[in-house]
């Protein structure tokens, strides 16, 4: 289906999109470059050798009509999600293009399982939500430990990085997210729960102390009761330090009120009159992601995957997604998650040579 039909990245001139684009290069992909803006899509295609550029607007969705003709794979980039991400989830499925990008927003990957899959799976295209650092290494961990596990019913995945700069795209998805409930699974079943309601302690591989980590809407609670039909209780958390971890729950729980349309707006615009994204010290920043599981008496499994750089790795992350879908390695279509399209294992392996690791060991 996509022999010889090149990717073609959305947003391709913002932070996400233009590692993106550097990591397809590397690896052989020649992708066209898509966005809002025609100039500067031009001249990056000009600077990087692209395949071409191909102009539409996700706040106008009938000129993403072409956007995706022809293509084996639609990269998004573009961000927020949940204002700008259905539109060309859409135009991909419409095209018969397989489909990935780089959200960290649950409600809008529930929502689009919920509404899109049977029209991706109808079209016979791949459609992977969140196939970035987040939440594509912990989807893998999640169920090679699940899998590890006989009977697993508790799930809990935690994602760490040391010293964490952000693109404009990631902090304005954050507003969103903070204003929204999170999503766990609660005996068997989806519920809401308040941002950061819950705190839990981890302990990683190699280290003595344990991490205080608080909920968060995370991407594995959608899949992780998929691979295990005994999983009962999935939530997510983010590692964070100690007085963060006292006042985040009381601004979380009020960040509704505060986040009002107006305040929102006005923190927006003070995001993109800022850096476009972290500098070169995003390099040697170290990340994390665990997922510990643990089935009734409290035996379980810990998988545990490190490196270095999360959006460089987000880049690779994407960048081999993408190969991989036009290399026909999709195990299932519809509107699905990392684990559920790859062989988890193989897709953690496949990362090493980009300075990740991982291991299994048995849950403390």
């Amino acid at each position: 289906m996509s022999e010889g039909r090149p990717p073609v990245v959305y947003g391709a001139t913002g932070f996400t999109g233009r590692l993106v684009v550097d990591e397809m290069r590397r690896i052989g992909l020649v992708p066209i470059l898509a966005g809002r803006n025609e100039k500067a899509l031009e001249e990056m295609a000009d600077a990087v050798g692209a395949a071409g550029v191909r102009v539409g607007d996700a706040t106008r969705p009938e000129t993403l009509a072409k956007v995706f003709d022809g293509a084996g794979v639609a990269v998004s980039c573009a961000g927020p999600f949940a204002r700008l991400g259905e539109p060309v989830l859409r135009a991909a499925i419409a095209a018969g293009a397989h489909y990935l990008d780089t959200t960290g927003e649950q409600l809008w990957m529930a929502r689009m399982m919920d509404l899109l899959s049977d029209d991706a799976a109808r079209a016979g295209t791949t459609a992977i939500l969140a196939h970035a650092f987040e939440y594509a290494v912990g989807d893998c961990a999640a169920r090679i430990a699940i899998e590890e596990t006989p009977d697993a019913e508790t799930v809990e995945i935690v994602n760490r990085v040391d010293g964490f700069g952000a693109t404009r795209g990631t902090k304005k998805s954050a507003l969103d997210v903070l204003t929204k409930p999170a999503l766990a699974v609660v005996n068997g079943r989806r519920r809401e729960e308040p941002q950061m309601a819950h705190r839990a302690r981890f302990r990683f591989p190699d280290e003595d102390a344990r991490h205080v980590a608080l909920s968060y809407a995370g991407g594995e609670v959608l899949s992780a009761p998929s691979f295990a039909p005994t999983v009962r209780t999935v939530r997510t958390y983010l590692a964070v330090p100690g007085p963060v971890a006292a006042i985040a729950p009381l601004f979380a729980r009020g960040a509704g009120l505060l986040l009002g349309a107006r305040v929102q707006r006005f923190l927006e615009s003070r995001i993109d009159a800022g850096g476009i994204g972290p500098g070169d010290e995003r390099r040697d920043q170290p990340w994390w992601v665990m997922a510990r599981v643990r089935a009734r008496g409290g035996r379980g499994t810990r998988v545990t995957a490190s490196g270095y750089d999360p959006y460089g790795i987000t880049a690779v992350i994407v960048a081999l997604g993408a190969q991989w879908l036009l290399d026909g390695r999709a195990q299932r279509s519809g509107v699905v998650t990392s684990a559920q399209a790859f062989d988890p294992r193989a897709f953690l392996d496949a990362l090493s040579a980009s300075g990740v690791s991982w291991r299994v060991d048995p849950a403390d």
